[in-house]
């Protein structure tokens, strides 16, 4: 079974439109934080070759709003995947952690990719950690 990483982040006036709601374009920023912080927490990211991955699709569907200093957990895991044509997709939940409330759900696909040479490679190695 899949590693699921679950990242906190609280709503901030940054995050917000003047009303207290996140803005939509939040929820990517929030997720995204989360796939590095994953990275980072559970991978040697100092044996990839920096940038060695590129995002090809993000989808986000909305439920239920967040409002300015809600705490917020970022669940993700990796769900399809290919070792050998170089691509995972990351499944994201969204969760208000003082009521429990899904507020959204969606997914990125990234694929791997040798720097050098600007070709897609199969999944590294190291990334196999997160499966």
């Amino acid at each position: 079974m899949a590693l699921e990483y679950a990242y906190e982040h609280v709503v901030t006036p940054r995050d917000a439109t003047t009303s207290g709601i996140a803005y939509d374009g939040s929820y990517i920023e929030w997720a995204c934080t989360a796939r590095e912080r994953m990275f980072v927490d559970h991978m040697d990211v100092s044996e990839m070759a920096s940038p060695w991955f590129l995002v090809g699709e993000t989808n986000v569907r909305y439920m239920s709003p967040a409002y300015l200093n809600d705490k917020i957990e970022i669940r993700v895991t990796v769900g399809d995947h290919n070792a050998g044509k170089g691509y995972a997709k990351f499944d994201y939940r969204f969760i208000n952690k003082g009521s429990g409330q899904l507020l959204a759900q969606g997914h990125q696909v990234i694929f791997f990719y040798d720097a050098k040479t600007g070709k897609r490679v199969p999944i590294p190695k190291e990334f196999t950690k997160l499966l």
